[in-house]
């Protein structure tokens, strides 16, 4: 199973960095098209948060698999 989350997490680090750019494209074409419309704005806007939270969410998985135990029962970071 540990492989299997390795890979996972590791196409996930890439699928965000996929997204905003999808994200970045996405906007500009939609900026450029037409500015002063609400509809326009509220794209961005909710497609910037979409993309804070896909953030956020890979960044917990990345926390929550890469911990590990100690013999005591305490979690213990990698890096630390």
């Amino acid at each position: 199973m540990e492989p299997f989350l390795a890979w996972l997490l590791r196409q996930m680090l890439r699928a965000r960095l996929v997204f905003a750019a999808l994200y970045v494209i996405s906007a500009a074409g939609f900026l450029y098209a037409d500015p002063r419309a609400g509809w326009t704005w509220f794209i961005v806007i909710a497609g910037a948060l979409l993309c804070l939270l896909f953030w956020g969410l890979v960044a917990f998985w990345q926390a929550a698999f890469t911990r590990r135990r100690s013999p005591e029962g305490r979690t213990e970071r990698d890096h630390v």
